[in-house]
């Protein structure tokens, strides 16, 4: 049985963040996403980074679990480095992309650590329910964009237990070269695979006992009030966006 506790799971503590409400927390990523893809401004990413970081803190999860994942990407930090010096762009760019990421990956990080299957599913129903006049499977629909919003930080956690397992066995895998850890990789993504394809099965069984049907409306039977810390956080996002705007000269 996997660890409720390991890096990329949900984390279950009692937190200002983990007690807001989960359809405000999927929105304002919704936002971060869209702030990240258009905004060109060094400065407003590294106040979005710095916002991440903010609420992280304020999540009561260990912050090595952060810096796992921060680290476990250290491969693709030289990758976009490459990249850029490939096509001539200044450190600045270069800088601000790797923010980007960071920031994209985090936060990510951050909405699985504090918002548990049941209700990021919950939020993805209520934002999709806008559509209900398209006679979409919206519940599907939902149980689906949730998995897929989870399947990062749970193949993080399943690559790290298996290469673990595989480093116990006589395979120097953290300890090895890049081509040694390519090679070992090729050899064991099969194992990942099948681990990964096992945890979902168990997810999905979880969310059977708890009357889970993707066929139906959820009814959510705790209250998912919108307090003045959600409010203040959807505001705090819109005013990035707004930085942002008058930063490009648009307003």
């Amino acid at each position: 049985m996997y660890s409720r506790n390991s890096f990329g799971s949900f984390y279950p503590v009692d937190s200002f963040i983990h007690r807001l409400n989960p359809v405000v927390k999927i929105i304002n990523f919704i936002i971060s996403i869209i702030l990240i893809i258009i905004c060109d401004s060094l400065v407003i990413n590294i106040f979005l980074l710095m916002l991440i970081f903010i609420m992280a803190l304020l999540s009561y999860v260990p912050f090595r679990y952060y810096m796992d994942t921060f680290w476990s990407l250290r491969y693709v930090y030289i990758l976009i480095a490459f990249l850029c010096l490939y096509f001539d762009q200044s450190l600045e760019v270069c800088f601000m992309y790797m923010i980007k990421f960071i920031s994209f990956v985090e936060y990510l990080s951050l909405i699985a650590y504090t918002t548990s299957p049941s209700e990021s599913a919950y939020g993805i129903e209520k934002i999709l329910s806008f559509f209900n006049f398209l006679f979409l499977p919206v519940s599907k629909l939902s149980f689906k964009l949730n998995s897929m919003l989870r399947y990062y930080p749970l193949y993080l956690t399943v690559e790290h237990k298996t290469f673990k397992i595989v480093s116990s066995r006589g395979f120097d895998y953290y300890y090895s070269n890049i081509i040694s850890r390519a090679l070992i990789f090729t050899r064991v993504k099969g194992k990942i695979r099948k681990m990964m394809k096992r945890r979902n099965e168990e997810i999905a069984f979880c969310q059977e006992l708890r009357l889970f049907n993707i066929k139906k409306y959820r009814t959510n039977y705790r209250t998912n009030k919108v307090g003045f810390y959600d409010i203040f956080l959807i505001l705090f996002h819109l005013c990035l966006i707004y930085a942002y705007l008058v930063d490009g000269g648009l307003l």
